[in-house]
């Protein structure tokens, strides 16, 4: 289990009903991308866009908010995530000029580094799978500048394999910590 740290919720200028990821939650991963004044966020799985949205309105310093996310008839590794692939994906952020969708066959397994801009945060909250987690973490470290932050999402779910994933990096050197009384993690570079 990795060591836990509290953060406050930064203030939200409205709230759109999240499914996946509460108000709270929100208010967290808001909280944590803006304290490192990104210019440039990815998002690995965006969904409807909800929480890319509620990062842009929150976060003037963003020049580029990257949002990837699968085609709408992608076949999820966990049958307990098909559900979530969107048919509508960045639906909210979209009237933003700084989001930039990313809509592939495969998602974020179908990037390497060189496909992407160096970033300042990453918010990891696609595939769940333990194969999936893994991937988008190294890729967003990969991109990840110095001063930067990645966030996931869904750790202590046990529904998904995010867990075990974060528990192994973590003992691999990688300094990551849970966030109180919620399923975030993050670490900063």
């Amino acid at each position: 289990m990795l060591p836990s740290i509290r953060v406050e919720p930064a203030p939200l200028r409205g709230s759109l009903n999240n499914p996946y990821l509460g108000t709270r939650e929100t208010a967290i991963v808001v909280r944590l991308v803006s304290s490192v004044a990104p210019l440039v966020v990815a998002e690995f799985g965006v969904q409807l866009g909800k929480t890319a949205k509620a990062i842009l309105d929150a976060t003037p310093s963003i020049e580029t908010y990257i949002g990837i996310d699968v085609a709408w008839h992608f076949r999820t590794r966990l049958k307990c995530q098909q559900s979530e692939v969107p048919s509508a994906a960045g639906l909210y952020a979209r009237d933003d000029a700084r989001f930039k969708l990313l809509r592939l066959e495969l998602g974020s397994a179908a990037l390497a580094p060189d496909d992407l801009e160096p970033i300042d945060a990453a918010f990891i909250d696609g595939d769940h799978s333990a194969a999936g987690v893994l991937a988008d973490s190294v890729l967003a470290r990969d991109l990840l500048r110095p001063g930067g932050v990645v966030v996931w999402h869904d750790y202590a779910n046990p529904a998904v394999e995010v867990t075990s994933v974060l528990d192994r990096l973590a003992s691999s050197g990688w300094p990551i910590c849970r966030v109180e009384d919620t399923w975030l993690a993050f670490m900063r570079n």
